[in-house]
């Protein structure tokens, strides 16, 4: 009995050392590798011009197609001092940015994005710059390279100016985390938290998403709550709005939806990147005060199937906070099945 009670207790020591590698090398819950794009002021410097700039409004327009999306985002922007305010924006080629508050929000910024800027109907020349200080900077975007991409921005005194963003991104990617359960699927992030270097707060927000290429609201894993998601069934088109607001990590537009291909081609997309901009311009220009919206469920961005193998690491850490009792009834069942042998056998030995 003393051999199998050793057995018994090394097997348990064992499965909570298995249980506590696994909980130790879980990953943060949430989207990774989702599309996106994020800009950043270049020169610790120009934060005070940022604070005196106020984004008043901003409208988004998104295309969600199978493996990328397309945006358009059409901001306007005021000068609130009487001076002369000059500084640089820019994105890494290659990099990462990792937002979100409990659920990760993690976007991939890639030098294939497409991306061009205007501002006040004037195309604004894109630098190429390296910027090796800033791959150690202790902000949310790591780069992978030195080259960033940069350009100026000028406001004149009181001055309001509407810029203008078009860019396509891959949004194949991506993997929505929970615990040990992983769904592949494709996702855009719109990093909303990412204008709280600007004058706050936002007065209007308006965030269109249309699905194409055959798309359907069933292919919808989720959207961010707090953006009142309606539905125009005619163009397939949700639309969402905010006021008055200065924007967080929670305030992120998370979208996550349909199946991850694996024979997807983003180089191939981009051959198209006129006719995808066109698109995307149709429909920022589409009349909407007159579209019927209604309400639908918009889902959970962040919800994930639970599989066998995601579910292991909980019922081994279950075993683990159970053992003492489960370990003191099976000591307790043979040492019941001992004392009834013995007695047993004491009982034939007298007979």
């Amino acid at each position: 009995m003393k051999a199998v009670f050793i057995k018994i207790a090394l097997n348990v020591v064992l499965i909570f050392f298995i249980s506590n590698k696994l909980y130790s090398n879980a990953a943060q819950p949430g989207v990774w590798n989702a599309g996106g794009t994020v800009f950043t002021m270049l020169y610790p410097e120009d934060s005070l011009s940022f604070k005196k700039v106020q984004m008043k409004q901003e409208h988004i327009y998104i295309q969600l197609y199978k493996g990328y999306a397309v945006v358009k985002g059409v901001y306007l922007f005021k000068n609130t001092t009487n001076k002369t305010l000059q500084f640089k924006m820019g994105y890494p080629i290659n990099g990462i940015y990792a937002g979100g508050e409990n659920d990760l929000n993690e976007v991939t910024l890639d030098s294939l994005s497409q991306f061009k800027i205007k501002a006040n109907n004037n195309w604004i020349t894109l630098l190429n710059e390296k910027h090796p200080e800033l791959n150690n900077s202790n902000n949310k975007t790591q780069a992978f390279s030195d080259n960033w991409k940069v350009w100026d921005m000028l406001f004149t005194p009181n001055q309001t100016q509407q810029v203008e963003v078009f860019f396509i991104v891959n949004t194949n990617n991506a993997k929505i985390k929970k615990g040990y359960n992983v769904d592949y699927k494709n996702a855009f992030i719109y990093l909303l938290e990412s204008g709280s270097v600007w004058h706050l707060p936002i007065e209007k927000g308006d965030f269109y998403i249309q699905l194409m290429d055959g798309l359907h609201t069933e292919d919808v894993n989720g959207l961010s709550a707090g953006f009142n998601f309606k539905f125009n069934n005619k163009h397939n088109l949700y639309a969402g709005k905010k006021h008055n607001f200065s924007p967080t990590a929670k305030d992120n537009l998370v979208i996550t939806y349909f199946e991850k291909d694996t024979h997807f081609s983003f180089k191939e997309v981009l051959a198209n990147t006129n006719q995808l901009f066109s698109s995307i311009n149709k429909l920022s220009h589409l009349p909407k005060s007159d579209l019927v919206f209604n309400t639908i469920d918009i889902g959970n961005p962040y919800a994930v199937k639970t599989t066998f193998e995601g579910a292991l690491p909980g019922l081994l850490m279950l075993l683990v906070i159970y053992s003492p009792v489960i370990l003191g009834a099976i000591v307790l069942f043979f040492i019941i099945r001992f004392v009834i042998k013995r007695r047993k056998a004491k009982n034939n030995h007298a007979n």
